[in-house]
This record gives structure tokens, C-alpha cells and sequence, in this order.
């Protein structure tokens, strides 16, 4: 192959016996300068690229080559690769053309003096100045075999040092494919410089190029080779038997790892060398190995880049910083939060020991006296009414009427069987007012307000009497006084609406709900054989369910169909890109087995939390279908993991590197606290700016009803909900990462990718905004913020940051102590500021917050 050496710019050296002269215009666009050099491989000129005005190095093959049709074929194709490397420290491959029958090859000349020579002028390179040397050329060579192609003859003579220090790695334009090179293509180079498969002739792979570098290095440090023989046969001896002299010995200011890094290239045995030139530079002493993968073009293995980035955390002033902003955002939630939601407006007065109690005590005044097998119960919002007052009342104090006893916007309902309550639809064990089904004779379920006054009955009657009794006359002033109805205020209706269950009487009333005067009451009645089975408190905005399901607005559908089209092009965009890359060996299979595995885990703990577990055969099925709900989340987050993982690492790897870690059992790792304390503050940023946004326009459009009301019903809820909250923020941060991939694919600009993630999930979120006006700009600042956060900061400030931000959204957190539900807000606080505290003490890796500080 054609030595480099003749590519420096002393053109007084050329010879003048070439095909060309100075002055010769080739192909009316090369103005030829001089001859740089020839031999076996062809003659090297310098010429002045007419056209755009550039200097260039013309390369004319043999004539031999040019007459030859399967080494012509061979070389467009190697050449047609070739022209794909575009890296700083290759020299680039413009074109082919041909003049006169004399094949031709442009590409780019280098200004400089060839390493080879450089050695020789001054023996060896300073150890700081030869690793320097030896990254640049690891880069060009990983970005030449990333797009799979062979130099088979990297040699001092052929890497040039540029007049600005740039390190250059000459004649890839006659470099092989690597899957191409056969027969006795495979010895073609410089023997001196070839790996033992080369040199017998046996392959020449990724590995033989590494050989050739371990060379080259070796001569960086020591101004000699590490073989001097007189012989091929001699030198390949040497090659299997002997060890290259140790560096050290000649080199004394050298780091003993880059003698590991050299042994470890010159390996006889191909197997035994590094993978790959980004993995040589990521072995070398000091720098910066991610950022020599990216100058490759190649993506980082995820040992590469949990091995990269600062090993310290965090500094202790920006610390107490996070430490301070985390107690503002503490202290903004609590006080915010009497406010911003439902359950903060509407009067919770007694929890729901008491209200059961009262359950129990009116089902014993109603006749029902056996005593149950099973019960349950829990809170509901009244979403008819809360729907009534959004789209119906315009009156300026709407909003007020949640704060009085009645009508409830949120309703206690309870439930109990004479047999052990089983759900039967996918509800994940939890029992609900609808499942399962009231059919069972005795069955019986209430609704009462949050004072305890009774809001409906029903009650199941038996489905089978051997002595039917008559009729019997019906008492209703157990069920009227339980509502806190006065009497004289009603009037005798018709009944109108029927019962679920037999009846064989029914009564109705007309009047006002109780404190609201202007507000219409309806009320229901039925009995059997003097037994109530039915009552019901009635207002203009109570939709009968069994008619008709509840409509949705044009917001809402439309909210609904964009959701589901994204859910289904996610879905199916992730498997195929998981497919890709499992095929191409690029996902981190560990990582993603070890999310996975957590997911089901903790989705089946959180089933053994939120479940009704009785002891029937039905639980045996229950527990199965619980294991296939945790089975599908742990297999979408997979899924997920492996579609974004790789594009993550290759464009982002910056993002993963502390998520790298950590998956890899790092959680102890500052960088890993440092996150994870980012997170928590950005988390709360985002809490206020949603809570202050509904303060704010509380008058137009509401409090919220985000709270989970599950979590009201005791200990063993509120932590199955805040659990819950950690699978869900995964899943948000895959769809996130997804769209902003799919931006980032369509638009090619970052900013542009940007631009249109932002936009996207704002007009997600006006869709049912009823003031999307106001909540415009909210929803941007929102968003540009959580962009923000996935870029700079990456995987675990992102989930840590949905994961805090949706406690505070999902958890009726309030700072009024004086309520029974306070230990709901005391449980939020004390679980973000553990997190917090955890990831500050882990960011500060033993350094004291004060003394540290000071020196």
C-alpha cells in the first residue's frame, strides 16, 4: 500500500518521473502542483481543486488495477464506504475519476509531516503528548470500522501530524471491506506492522487493525518497535513467543496502564485484544472515553458510560440549596393544599371507622340484623354533581357550594354480603361500589355523606320465600330521619324511578336539599314485604345510570381518541424498535431484565396492599390474574427500556450515565444522589406551578379532583398509592423519551425536536382544559422545564421528578393538621423528605456540609 510519508507538504522532495507534470490539467478541474510520491500501490500528486478552489492529494492506481474488472468492482465498493468516514483525525475520500484510461482517486490533502518521520527526527514522543496521539487515532480508526471498513495497514508512516497538532490517519481509500478481504488480499501491507492472522494469512479483521495500533503505540512511547527481526519467519516467531519489551524500561515517565493497554493489543491471540479502538481509548489513562465514542460515531456500551462522568456528586453549597428549595416546596404544597383540590374544599368530617359504623347502625334500624361475612367501603366523588356545577351553574359562587354539608361532591359508600365479596371484573382485587354485582340475597350497600347522613340504600331481598308474608305496612322515617330530612318540608310524590331489586311498594317525595334552598330534591323510595330495599336522595344533575352511560364532551372524546391513537403508536413503535436493536445486539439486556423484574415485583406487592383478599378458591384466580397484570406492565417497561435505550445512549448518553450506574447496583454512587436530589426539587417545582395555577383560577375552573380517594381508606392504601405512583412515572418517562425520539427522527434539529415536544404535550393537556387561556402558559413553562430536566439531567432526575410531583397531585396532601386524614400529609412529607435527604447525603459522599464548604 502506498506509503503517507509521500503526503507532507515539502513538495521540493517529488520526484519528476511521474505519469504527470506541473502544471498538467487533469479532467479540467486538477491543476496538477507537483509529484508527492509513488509506488506499488499507484503515484500520489498534489494538485489545486480548480473548482473549489482547494488543495488536494490525486492518487492514480496501477494501470494493472484499472484493467482488471473484479479488482476495479472491489475497489468502487470499498471506495464507495470509505467516502461515508467523515472524521476529524481521517482523512476524507472525496471521488473517483479517470483521465486518459488512468483511474484516479481525490481526496483530502493534509498540510503536515507524517508520523514516521516525525519518531525518527526525535526518537520518542513525551508520554502526555503520545496518549494525546494515541485517542485521536483510536477515534478515526472506531469511526473507519464503524461503518465496516479495514485499514490493514496503520503504520507511523501512514498517520500525518497536521501544522495545527491534528492527527490524521492516511490512505483509507484503498482500505478493505471487512467482510471482503479473501485469499491473498489478506496479506497486502506493511509485514512489519501486520497481527500473526494477517501475516499467515488466515483473516483480517477489526482486531488485526488493533494489532497494527498496539504497534504504533508502542512506538509512540518508546521511538522503537517492539519486533526488530531480519526475517518474516523470524518476526512471526517473535510475534507468538516473545513479549514486546516493556515500555517502561525506555519510557519511565509512562503510566503502567498503558503498558496493560498495549500488552493487551499485541496479543497473539485475536480474542484476547480490545473490541474495538473506542475500546483502547477507554483504557487509556485520564480523558474522556464517552466523548471519544461520540467523536467516533459509535454508541457506548453501558459499562462505558457508567464508567464516564464526575465521580463527585454534588458540592456541598449547592446542597443546602437543594435542601432549602426542597423545604419551600414542602412548606408551598401544605399550604396550598386546602385550596387546590376537592377534598381541601368539601368537609371530610368523620373518617371512615365512623362512617361504617353508622352504616352498620342504619342497615340494623332498616331491619337488616344478620350479621355479614364481609364488608367493604371507601370514598367516591360525586362526578354528576361535580359536572353539573362546570357545565350548568354560571352562577359567580359555584364553587362555594362544595364547602357546605349537602349536596356531597364526595360520597362514603359501603357495602357488606352475607358471603365474602369477590370482584369479577380486572379491578386488581379491589372491591367498588358496582363490583361485584349486587345479586346475592341479604347484599347490601349505602351511600352516605361525609357526616354520616344517608345519601341511597339498596338491599338485596331473598330469592326464594317458602311462607310469603303479605304486605306489610312500610315505615320511612328511619330512612328520612338518616338523611336528615325534615319531613314537613316534603311532599307526596309519584314515583319514578325503580328500584334494582323487587319491590312490592314504592313511595316518592318533592323538595329542597337541606341549607340549599334553591336546589331541587328528589326523593325515592321502595320496599319488599315491609322491608326497605331501596332509597335514593335525587338532584337534578343525577344521571340514571342504568339508562345511560355518562356522556363525554367534545374535549374529552377528543382528549380520549388522541390518547389512545398515541398509546397504540407508542406501543407498537417500541416493539419494533426493541426488535432492532435486540437483533443488532445494542440494548442493554441486563438493564432492562433488572427494571422488569422490579416492576413485577412491586406490582404484585402492590396488589397484596390494595386488594380484598378473602379465603375462597376465587383468590387463587385473582393472584394469577394479578401475576399477568404484573407480567404485562414488567414486559411493556422491557419493551420500553429496549426501544430507547440505545438511541438514549447514542445521542444522550450524558442522561444515562447515573441511571447506568444505578441499574448496575451503584445506588450508593454520588451521581446517583446527586439525581435523585435534582429530581426532588424539580419535582416540586413542577407541584407548585400546578397548584398555583388552580389557586389562581379556582374560580373559573375548579379545585382538581387528581386525589386518589382509594387512599383515604387507611395506612395500608395510601402506601399501595404512593408504590403505584413509581411504575407509572417509568412508563411516563419511556412515552416522553419516545416522542421526543420520534421529533427528534422527523425534525433532524434538536431545537426543532424541542420545539415540537413541547407543543405536543401542551395542546395534550388544553384538550380538556376548560380555561386553556390561562392554562397555555402554564402547561409551556411546565413543559420546557421537563425538557429541560430530561436533557440535562437524564433518567433518574426525570422519574424522580414525575415520581414526587405525581404524590402531590395523586394524595389529598393539606397542611390543616386538624383533619383525620392529615397523616396522609405527614406520610407525603416525611416519605420526599427521606428521598431527599437520601439522595443529598449520598451526593455528599462523607463530605460535611459547613467545614467542606469553608476550605
Amino acid at each position: 500500500m502506498m506509503s503517507a510519508t509521500a503526503l507532507r507538504l515539502h513538495s521540493s522532495t517529488a520526484s519528476r518521473s511521474g505519469r504527470f507534470q506541473p502544471g498538467a490539467l487533469i479532467a479540467g478541474r486538477y491543476q496538477i502542483i507537483g509529484l508527492l510520491g509513488k509506488g506499488g500501490m499507484g503515484e500520489v500528486y498534489r494538485a489545486n481543486d480548480l473548482t473549489l478552489d482547494q488543495q488536494v492529494a490525486l492518487k492514480f492506481l496501477p494501470e494493472e488495477m484499472s484493467s482488471n474488472s473484479a479488482m476495479l468492482g472491489r475497489f468502487h465498493g470499498e471506495v464507495r464506504i470509505a467516502r461515508q468516514v467523515s472524521h476529524t483525525n481521517v482523512c476524507r475520500v472525496y471521488d473517483i475519476g479517470e483521465v486518459d484510461g488512468h483511474l484516479f482517486l481525490s481526496m483530502e490533502y493534509v498540510d503536515g509531516e507524517d508520523l514516521g518521520s516525525l519518531l525518527r527526527r526525535i526518537g520518542r514522543l513525551p508520554a502526555d503528548k503520545a496518549t494525546e496521539f494515541a485517542r485521536k487515532i483510536c477515534a478515526g480508526l472506531a469511526a473507519a470500522h464503524n461503518t465496516g471498513v479495514l485499514h490493514r495497514d496503520l503504520k507511523p508512516a501512514n498517520i500525518m501530524i497536521d501544522g495545527q497538532g491534528r492527527v490524521v490517519i492516511m490512505d483509507f481509500g484503498l482500505a478493505a471491506v471487512s467482510d471482503q478481504v479473501q485469499g491473498m488480499e489478506i496479506r497486502a501491507g506493511t509485514p512489519a506492522y501486520m497481527s500473526p492472522e494477517q501475516l499467515a494469512g488466515l483473516e483480517v479483521t477489526v482486531r488485526s487493525d488493533i494489532y497494527a495500533l498496539g504497534l504504533v503505540m508502542y512506538e509512540m512511547y518508546t521511538g522503537k518497535r517492539p519486533f526488530e527481526c531480519e526475517s518474516m519467519a523470524e518476526l512471526m516467531r517473535l510475534q507468538h513467543q516473545s513479549q514486546a519489551p516493556s515500555i517502561l524500561t525506555t519510557a519511565k515517565d509512562v503510566d503502567p496502564l498503558v503498558e496493560k493497554v498495549i500488552a493487551r493489543c499485541l496479543s497473539p491471540d485475536a480474542k484476547s485484544r480490545p473490541a474495538s479502538a473506542l475500546a483502547v481509548a477507554a483504557a487509556l489513562p485520564g480523558g474522556d472515553p464517552l466523548a471519544a465514542a461520540l467523536a467516533a460515531g459509535e454508541t457506548p456500551s453501558p459499562e462505558l458510560v457508567a464508567a464516564s462522568g464526575a465521580n463527585a456528586g454534588m458540592r456541598p453549597r449547592w446542597a443546602i440549596a437543594c435542601g432549602v428549595a426542597v423545604l419551600f416546596g414542602l412548606a408551598a404544597m401544605l399550604l396550598l393544599g386546602p385550596w387546590v383540590r376537592v377534598t381541601g374544599v368539601a368537609p371530610l368530617e368523620l373518617p371512615p371507622e365512623a362512617l361504617t359504623l353508622k352504616a352498620r347502625e342504619y342497615a340494623q334500624s332498616f331491619g337488616y340484623t344478620q350479621k355479614p361475612a364481609d364488608s367493604e367501603n371507601g370514598f367516591i366523588y360525586d362526578n354528576d354533581y361535580l359536572s353539573h356545577l362546570t357545565n350548568n351553574d354560571k352562577s359567580a359562587g359555584r364553587w362555594s357550594r362544595l364547602s357546605l354539608p349537602t349536596p356531597p361532591a364526595i360520597v362514603f359508600w359501603y357495602r357488606q354480603s352475607p358471603r365474602y365479596l369477590e370482584q369479577m371484573g380486572n379491578n386488581r382485587g379491589v372491591i367498588s361500589p358496582a363490583d361485584p354485582p349486587e345479586n346475592i340475597s341479604g347484599m347490601l350497600s349505602m351511600q352516605l355523606d361525609p357526616r354520616g347522613r344517608l345519601i341511597a340504600f339498596t338491599a338485596v331481598p331473598p330469592q326464594v320465600e317458602t311462607a310469603p308474608a303479605p304486605s306489610a305496612p312500610v315505615d320511612w322515617k328511619p330512612l328520612l330521619a338518616a338523611a336528615g330530612l325534615d319531613t314537613s318540608q316534603l311532599k307526596d310524590a309519584e314515583p319514578q324511578w325503580t328500584p334494582p331489586s323487587m319491590a312490592d311498594t314504592r313511595a316518592a317525595w318533592t323538595g329542597t336539599w337541606p341549607g340549599q334552598r334553591d336546589v331541587s330534591l328528589r326523593v325515592e323510595a321502595a320496599a319488599w314485604r315491609g322491608k326497605p330495599v331501596y332509597f335514593d336522595l335525587i338532584g337534578p344533575w343525577t344521571r340514571p345510570a342504568r339508562m345511560q352511560a355518562r356522556a363525554l364532551s367534545v374535549q374529552e372524546k377528543a382528549a380520549l381518541y388522541i390518547l389512545l391513537f398515541f398509546a397504540v403508536v407508542a406501543l407498537l413503535g417500541a416493539a419494533l424498535l426493541a426488535r432492532y436493536n435486540m437483533r443488532r445486539g445494542r440494548g442493554d439486556q441486563r438493564g432492562a431484565i433488572r427494571i422488569a423484574a422490579f416492576a413485577f415485583l412491586l406490582e404484585l406487592f402492590i396488589w397484596v396492599l390494595r386488594g380484598h383478599h378473602v379465603p375462597t378458591a376465587g383468590e387463587v384466580g385473582e393472584l394469577f390474574q394479578a401475576i399477568s397484570l404484573a407480567l404485562l406492565i414488567a414486559a411493556a417497561l422491557w419493551v420500553g427500556y429496549m426501544a430507547l435505550e440505545p438511541y438514549v445512549r447514542r445521542h444522550w448518553p450524558q442522561a444515562l450515565v447515573s441511571w447506568s450506574r444505578l441499574v448496575a447496583g451503584g445506588w450508593r454512587d454520588p451521581l446517583v444522589g446527586r439525581d435523585i436530589l435534582i429530581g426532588v426539587v424539580a419535582g416540586l417545582f413542577w407541584a407548585v406551578i400546578w397548584a398555583g395555577s388552580i389557586v389562581v383560577n379556582v374560580a373559573k375552573a375548579g379545585p382538581a379532583t387528581t386525589a386518589l380517594l382509594s387512599s383515604l381508606s387507611g395506612g395500608r392504601q395510601t402506601v399501595a398509592t404512593a408504590l403505584a405512583v413509581l411504575p407509572g412515572s417509568l412508563i411516563q418517562l419511556f412515552v416522553c423519551f419516545l416522542m421526543l425520539f420520534v421529533a427528534r427522527l422527523l425534525l433532524r434539529r434538536e431545537w426543532l425536536a424541542a420545539v415540537a415536544y413541547i407543543a405536543l404535550f401542551t395542546a395534550l393537556g388544553l384538550t380538556t382544559s376548560t380555561t386553556p387561556l390561562f392554562d397555555a402558559p402554564v402547561a409551556i413553562v411546565l413543559w420546557t422545564t421537563i425538557y429541560l430536566a430530561i436533557s440535562r439531567f437524564g433518567f433518574i432526575a426525570f422519574v424522580t421528578a414525575i415520581y414526587v410531583n405525581t404524590l402531590f397531585v395523586l394524595l389529598p396532601v393539606t397542611g390543616d393538621f386538624s383533619v383525620w386524614y392529615s397523616g396522609i400529609s405527614v406520610f407525603v412529607v416525611l416519605l420526599v423528605a427521606s428521598i431527599a435527604a437520601f439522595g443529598a447525603h449520598t451526593a455528599l459522599a462523607g463530605r460535611s456540609l459547613i467545614q467542606d464548604e469553608l476550605l
